[in-house]
């Protein structure tokens, strides 16, 4: 026993030696203002914390602590060391479905996790529900859906609560109420300086649309309150597809764009290549409503000939569930990477183009390595967005009631080893480099205001550089944070 004993120290007086003394003591500090919160690396909780990003990538990612608040004003003690400790790097960890090893991981610095900090409550009387930021969508939803309602959240039920939130956010009901972001009338959230700050949209309507979309920013949210809508019976799942459906699927994809087109009913449209030259199309559909649309590009999607097919009526929590199953299996090195195009009534052999491009540069470095699996995400922005969006006040991407239709582009790829890593995320970006030069021909020289959505923008992309008012959030995320504390020394996308 002895002998164990001592082993087991060696070994945690050998990993602890690693670390820098400076992150060292902020943990030692953060502990003593948090007793309890805080684990280290030789812990059991360290461990399970570090491996539970849905990217195996990110494992590898060892933090010299983690902390683990159970509320602002946990969150609150440790801001407060780390401003006291500025060589410092630290992260905040949602659901950890953030692929970007420096967005929500942090290597030899402070890992803040929400994950103590979960789950939803209704509040009939004001028809809000107050939403924890840590845990999962799967989490939320069925909370809130006892009481008959739900709120704009994620799609797929393994994606984390506070990324979604704070980054924008599509849902599956964004055509009808805007991004999730949108939808969020007050925020408790843990400032630079430390401080415990209630924002209010309508009594500070700046500073609540730079929350709508600037990820991590401006403070840490320790509690959303956001607004919920009734939610009965809806019908769904996913169908795939093989790939001499194509033409036909592109074509009826086209025609969701049209104006008018139902604004209940939601598609990610995903386009996949795999080992030994498969290709296939799974796209998951959604409609608020028991029964889909009989006429109309989604009724023109649904009359293809499909290999598989899980749709069905069934309640809403039980259809984010399912959705997730499949990319909750994936036990892989995953990327992100994103783009967004304009809808081009005239232009619908776009999509194929992308497709082949894609097919192109990836199929070859598949087959060589049998990785599982790269894919495309044809993901619909109408124009009602917009209008949804600037009728709730705006958000940071600077959508408008006069946004043209748009589709937003989730480019992924998964695969097995680390000597791998920067090679399929150059691949990803050489598509959208590619895709970039394409606009102009395509509009026809049109200038399109085609802001990137960071829920799903990768490594090396500046997706606040991307929107409108990037000068105005810039000022104001300065003027919030004088140190810098938010914008040089977490990860994530900063101004």
């Amino acid at each position: 026993m002895q002998a164990s004993c001592a082993r087991v120290m060696a070994l945690a007086t050998l990993v602890l030696g690693s670390l820098s003394p400076e992150a060292l003591d902020a943990c030692k500090a953060i502990s003593s203002a948090a007793p309890g919160r805080v684990a280290m690396q030789s812990s059991l909780q360290y461990n399970k914390e570090v491996n539970s990003y849905w990217s195996i990538a990110l494992h590898d990612v060892r933090p010299a602590c983690v902390v683990f608040p159970k509320s602002a004003t946990d969150i609150s003690a440790a801001v407060k060391i780390l401003n006291k400790h500025e060589k410092v790097r630290f992260a905040v960890k949602s659901g950890g479905h953030s692929v970007t090893p420096t967005h929500s991981s942090v290597e030899d610095g402070v890992l803040i996790t929400t994950s103590a900090m979960v789950g939803a409550t209704f509040d009939k009387e004001r028809m809000v529900a107050y939403v924890k930021p840590g845990g999962k969508w799967n989490d939320v939803i069925p909370m809130l859906e006892k009481s008959g309602v739900t709120m704009l959240g994620g799609r797929i039920g393994i994606v984390g609560v506070g990324g979604l939130l704070t980054q924008g956010g599509i849902s599956f009901l964004s055509s009808q109420y805007g991004l999730a972001a949108d939808n969020i009338v007050e925020w408790e959230i843990v400032m630079a300086d430390g401080s415990i700050k209630r924002v209010k949209a309508e009594e500070e309507p700046e500073l609540a649309r730079a929350l709508r979309g600037s990820g991590n920013q401006f403070g840490i949210v320790s509690q959303f309150t956001t607004n919920v809508y009734p939610i009965g019976k809806v019908w769904g799942g996913t169908r795939l597809y093989a790939a001499d459906k194509a033409s036909q699927i592109f074509d009826a994809y086209h025609n969701t764009f049209k104006k008018g087109e139902d604004t209940k009913a939601a598609i990610i449209l995903s386009t996949f290549w795999s080992p030994f030259n498969v290709q296939f199309f799974i796209i998951f559909y959604f409609y608020d409503g028991p029964f889909p649309p009989t006429s109309g590009g989604f009724a023109q999607l649904l009359n293809i000939p499909y290999t598989t097919s899980t749709t069905r009526t069934q309640s809403y929590s039980n259809l984010l569930r399912e959705n997730g199953e499949l990319p909750d299996a994936l036990k892989a090195r995953i990327s992100f990477h994103t783009t967004t195009v304009p809808y081009v009534p005239d232009r619908p052999d776009i999509y194929e183009e992308i497709r082949a491009k894609f097919g192109s540069l990836t199929q070859h470095e598949i087959n060589q390595r049998l990785i599982p699996e790269c894919s495309i995400s044809f993901e619909p922005i109408p124009a009602t967005v917009g209008k949804q969006s600037e009728k709730r006040g705006g958000n940071a991407l600077g959508l408008t009631a006069d946004d043209p239709d748009r589709m937003m582009l989730a480019i992924e790829c998964a695969w097995n080893l680390s000597s791998d890593d920067d090679l399929f995320v150059r691949l990803s970006e050489e598509l959208t480099d590619w895709i970039e030069e394409q606009i102009p021909e395509w509009t026809k020289g049109r200038d399109i205001y085609l802001p990137y959505l960071m829920n799903d923008a990768g490594k090396g992309q500046n997706a606040t550089g991307t929107y409108r008012d990037f000068g105005k959030l810039k000022a104001l995320q300065a003027e919030l944070d004088p140190n810098g504390l938010f914008r040089t020394r977490t990860g994530g996308f900063s101004y």
